[in-house]
C-alpha cells in the first residue's frame, strides 16, 4: 500500500503544506494537530500576535487589515492596552485581607 504522505513537493504546488487531496492545502485542524504533537500551541501564539497588533495599530486599520468588524478591533485594543483608569479605581477600592 502506498502512503499519501511524501517528503518534498513538486515545484508547481503553491502550498507550503499540501494536503492529501491534489490541489488542496493541509487543513487548519490537521496543521494544529501536528503543531500540538511537537509542543506548539498556535492558539496562544495567535492571541499574542493579535494583542500585539491591537496595541500598536489604530482599530480602524486593524479591522481593515484583518477583515474583522470595527467593534472587534476596538475590543482587542481595550484588552491589549488595558483600561488603566478602571483598573486603578478597582485596586483602590479593594480591602486588604489582613484587616
Amino acid at each position: 500500500m502506498r502512503s499519501l504522505w511524501s517528503f518534498g513537493t513538486p515545484k508547481d504546488v503553491p502550498w507550503l503544506f499540501p494536503g492529501g487531496r491534489p490541489g488542496h492545502p493541509l487543513g487548519d485542524d490537521r496543521i494544529g494537530q501536528r503543531l500540538h504533537k511537537i509542543g506548539i500551541w498556535s492558539r496562544q501564539d495567535r492571541s499574542t500576535a493579535l494583542f500585539t497588533l491591537a496595541a500598536e495599530l489604530p482599530a480602524a486599520i486593524l479591522a481593515r487589515v484583518l477583515g474583522v468588524h470595527i467593534q472587534v478591533a476596538v475590543q482587542w485594543q481595550k484588552a491589549s492596552a488595558g483600561d488603566w483608569a478602571s483598573y486603578t479605581a478597582d485596586v483602590s477600592r479593594r480591602v486588604p485581607e489582613n484587616q
